[in-house]
């Protein structure tokens, strides 16, 4: 049959038949791969992960039937391997912390790190793309109780330093909205590179940690102000100039935009003696630098797994080293803790010996385990009972 001699109803039936058989190509294709494409919501509303045993082991699952090698990373031990399971159709691995915690982690699929799409409690942070895992432990200071909680409120507020809009996160203690006459005492908490500032909130429990404490009264009820430690100057070495020039510019917003904003709409008690500053890594080196800084808005300073070096006292602060006797009359608490497996624990102890040598007195904790927000859970809940006594 020649083309000239087919009818236009000829043609539209050929190429419909066409058609058909292009798009049915790929699904038989599929029908034949040795994991199937599901895509079913329905399908992967089902997936549990992490799933908690009675004994302590935690089961985790990812619906990635097309990946070619999965692994476990957390912070509750090695990389393992994950094995397809048929029968569930997802990648699946048990472990056993061995203590029950609060553990950031992630998938690797195919090398590339991913969070856990079926756990909706996200790691916030700008770099690791994480989940957390919530263990119960009723010891932990950081474990919800039936006991009256604070609030926690976010904040927008536009930096006249850097130009942008930032946002940061305010906690109110339980009693605040009753006693309206009430001013309280300010902690300022800074969490560290490329954590964001719902870090210490998330992660760091902040919020239970001190209901907890102010609940037993173990620390005075005070407001904790939660800022973005990101200047927007990447993320230099802690030892490096670009570092001092971070927390340059983190002591000017501070100052200049975080402090006015939080004792303009918060009723605080707007004088040093109230007025607390803490950090976690580089939220560490930036709340040493800024209590430093500005040593007539603050009386007390807690370095998490942090430190300063010897040229940024030399350069930036001579008189506080070199007239210790100022310095201990000035400041109620300088405090550092740091763990043994930590990246920087020699320059943590090197900030120390500096200090013990100048005459300078300051507290300090060593404990074991590294660079972790275990740690910089426990460390929180040692110093807030230290503040504002």
């Amino acid at each position: 049959m020649k083309a000239k001699n087919i009818t236009p109803h000829v043609r539209l039936i050929l190429w419909t038949l066409l058609f058909l058989n292009i798009v049915q190509t790929p699904l038989t294709a599929t029908a034949q791969d040795a994991k199937p494409r599901l895509q079913s919501r329905e399908w992967y509303d089902g997936v549990k992960s992490p799933e908690i045993s009675a004994n302590g082991d935690v089961t985790f699952r990812l619906f990635a039937p097309q990946a070619k090698e999965v692994k476990l990373s957390g912070q509750f031990g090695p990389t393992v391997p994950m094995a397809w399971d048929d029968e569930e159709q997802a990648w699946k691995v048990t472990v056993h912390p061995a203590v029950a915690d609060i553990y950031p982690y992630n998938f690797i699929v195919d090398g590339q790190p991913v969070n856990d799409p079926a756990n909706k409690d996200l790691f916030p942070n700008e770099l690791f793309k994480g989940s957390l895992l919530l263990m119960p432990n009723p010891k932990m200071l950081y474990t919800e109780r039936d006991i009256p909680h604070g609030k926690v409120h976010y904040c927008s507020y536009h930096s006249t330093v850097l130009g942008e809009q930032r946002t940061m996160l305010v906690y109110t203690p339980a009693e605040y909205d009753d006693n309206i006459q009430q001013r309280y005492p300010v902690l300022y908490l800074v969490s560290g590179t490329t954590d964001t500032e719902e870090t210490w909130y998330k992660a760091g429990r902040a919020n239970f940690i001190l209901d907890n404490l102010i609940h037993e009264g173990k620390a005075t009820p005070m407001i904790v102000v939660m800022p973005y430690g990101n200047m927007n100057t990447g993320n230099p070495r802690p030892s490096s100039d670009a570092a001092t020039r971070c927390y340059e510019i983190f002591s000017q917003e501070m100052q200049q935009c975080v402090m006015p904003y939080v004792e303009r709409h918060y009723r605080t008690l707007a004088d040093r003696e109230h007025r607390a500053i803490a950090g976690f890594s580089r939220g560490g080196g930036e709340a040493l630098f800024t209590a430093f800084k500005l040593a007539d808005d603050f009386a007390s300073v807690c370095a998490y797994a942090a430190y300063l070096t010897d040229k940024v006292y030399e350069q930036h602060f001579p008189r506080l080293i070199d007239d210790p006797a100022t310095t201990n009359s000035r400041y109620r608490l300088i405090w550092f803790g740091v763990g043994a497996d930590d990246f920087l624990h020699d320059p943590v102890k090197h900030n120390q010996e500096l200090f013990s040598r100048k005459g300078i007195r300051y507290e300090h904790f060593d404990t074991t385990g590294g660079h972790t927000w275990m740690n910089a859970r426990l460390y929180l809940g040692l110093t807030l009972p230290k503040l504002f006594r």
